[in-house]
């Protein structure tokens, strides 16, 4: 994705290589602390779990139908992932 203001971190290394072995980088840590840029900084499409838009329309659909939810460009962001645990 293009991020013209991210400023680069110590972990994007770990991340791009991580993303060269494994199909998924599950990224952790406090709240505020830049996991969302981060993973934007190393994805090329995304999709907002946490966004309220549309009364949480995208949780729903992944609820209804993940199949279509995951279709996107990769590496693909699934920011607050842990809102749908049974994905």
């Amino acid at each position: 994705m293009d991020n013209e203001v991210y400023l680069p971190r110590l972990i994007d290394k770990q991340v791009a290589l991580e993303l060269e072995s494994f199909g998924a980088v599950c990224i952790e840590g406090a709240k505020w602390c830049g996991k969302t840029w981060t993973s934007r900084h190393h994805s090329n499409s995304a999709l907002y779990l946490g966004d309220p838009s549309g009364n949480f329309q995208n949780r729903e659909l992944m609820n209804l139908a993940p199949e279509v939810a995951l279709d996107g460009k990769v590496p693909r962001l699934i920011d607050e992932w842990q809102e749908v645990p049974s994905v």
